[in-house]
């Protein structure tokens, strides 16, 4: 039966394209950067802004405490130096100084609030980054295997298309559009097998009659179910 032989020997070749079609298919629909890094790059990246402005909001601090250190100590001085005295110019400049106290009194608490911003910022980022740096280094390695994957496929596609080719040398144009035909209605399968009487495309039982037919090989007959062609 060399007719239906080509056939089934076309289709083995189609289904090893499909096959590779499919999967170079998925591969190339994967490279690039997936959704999941994206988010986490984007996170990072908050975060990092996030610890920059708490750094800024702490040195803010810092400098409005030093700008009260630096009023308070030559007053301080200027209170226990002798050189005022007159009581009310004495206790003016005193309440002064308790008030600067108090103002700094409140900017430090803030400055330590601001320090446990910055830290709690910081180790939410560095977590973050971690993470980050653990993703793009699989990230890569995934691409890398890829690209890989591709090339291979290409290469067996090129050398299955090239074997396609020298098939179809062996069947006709009619024969051809019959086979493409039934291939396309069921899932690129067009030839089926028999084992004994029975159709390997359906599972179906099948006459003697249309089983010994086949066999015969004068004439190419169709599964009265599935209607592929069939291959004894």
């Amino acid at each position: 039966m060399p007719v239906v032989a080509d056939l089934w020997n076309l289709q083995e070749t189609d289904t090893a394209l499909d096959s590779r079609r499919g999967s170079l298919d998925d591969a190339q629909s994967r490279l690039g950067d997936t959704d999941e890094l994206v988010a986490q790059r984007a996170r990072a990246e908050e975060l990092q802004a996030a610890l920059r402005a708490a750094e800024s909001a702490q040195k803010d601090v810092e400098i409005e405490a030093d700008d009260l250190k630096a009023k308070i100590e030559p007053a301080e001085k200027k209170l226990y130096s002798g050189t005022i005295k007159n009581p009310k110019e004495l206790g003016d400049l005193q309440a002064d100084i308790d008030q600067l106290k108090r103002h700094l009194s409140a900017v430090e608490d803030r400055d330590l609030a601001a320090l446990t911003a910055v830290e709690a910022a910081d180790k939410e980022y560095r977590a973050a980054a971690g993470e980050l740096d653990v993703m793009e280094t699989s990230a890569r390695e995934e691409q890398t295997e890829l690209t890989q994957r591709i090339v291979k496929l290409q290469g067996e596609i090129a050398e299955y298309e090239t074997e396609r080719g020298d098939r179809l040398e062996y069947v006709d144009d009619d024969l051809l559009k019959r086979y493409e035909h039934i291939r396309a209605a069921h899932q690129g399968r067009a030839i089926a097998k028999l084992d004994r009487n029975l159709c390997l495309g359906c599972r179906i039982s099948l006459p003697t009659q249309l089983v010994n037919k086949a066999r015969a090989g004068n004439v190419l007959v169709q599964c009265p179910n599935c209607e592929r062609i069939l291959y004894a």
